[in-house]
């Protein structure tokens, strides 16, 4: 009964634990967060865009003028930005299409092989056919 026991509270101290280093997981991941944010302000700050810059670079992927000169693009081209979302539903149509045509492969394939197997089936039948009038005769 007291290995019993032992057992018992060794287990609560371990979830403890487990409990304290969760939240203290936590609190790290909040912190590095807080630091990421912190990094985006600085960068955006230091490209001193105009609100309406900032915010048309952010809709619509559009560097201004300056600052496309200044990297040496065409602010006539804008990059497409793809958000999460639409990069999974690119991903889920790719995997759609692959899956698709391994099916079809796979089908055909089937098809081949059965056709081959009918085609010696019937050979088959017909030499069977064959010997069986010969014996009759």
């Amino acid at each position: 009964m007291k290995k019993l026991e032992r057992i018992e509270k060794h287990e609560q101290k371990t979830r403890e634990k487990i409990a304290t280093l969760q939240t203290i997981l936590k609190q790290i991941g909040g912190q590095r967060t807080e630091q990421e944010n912190l990094q985006i302000i600085q960068q955006v700050r230091a490209l001193k865009l105009s609100r309406e810059d900032l915010y048309a670079f952010l809709n619509g992927g559009e560097l201004p003028a300056f600052l496309a000169a200044a990297l040496g693009e065409k602010a006539a081209e804008p990059e497409k930005i793809y958000s999460r979302r639409d990069k999974k539903r690119k991903n889920k149509n790719e995997t759609a299409k692959e899956t698709q045509t391994e099916t079809e492969a796979s089908e055909s394939e089937f098809s081949e092989n059965n056709f081959s197997y009918n085609n010696a089936e019937n050979k088959n039948f017909s030499n069977f056919e064959s010997e069986e009038i010969k014996n009759e005769n």
